[in-house]
């Protein structure tokens, strides 16, 4: 059976699907009895559904665009 430390090292892997269905059903069966690892897996989730939320809506070209220009601004000073 899996331990807490492996949950911390495959947590991503876990909540992405992309572990193999038997190290997946034994970090499962860790987790049903291992109420910390559950709260950890739950934080994990929430950030990642906070961080899919509240990701900037600047556009990214724009912003590496400007950026350059006030980079060559300051170099020519």
């Amino acid at each position: 059976m899996a331990q807490c430390k492996d949950i911390a090292e495959e947590a991503n892997q876990y909540i992405d699907g992309d572990l193999p269905l038997r190290r997946r059903i034994s970090l499962y069966f860790h987790l049903v009895v291992c109420k910390c690892c559950r709260v950890y897996l739950d934080q994990m989730r929430d950030t990642i559904r906070a961080v899919t939320v509240f990701k900037p809506k600047e556009a990214i070209n724009q912003d590496i665009k400007s950026l350059a220009q006030r980079l060559r601004e300051e170099s020519q000073k």
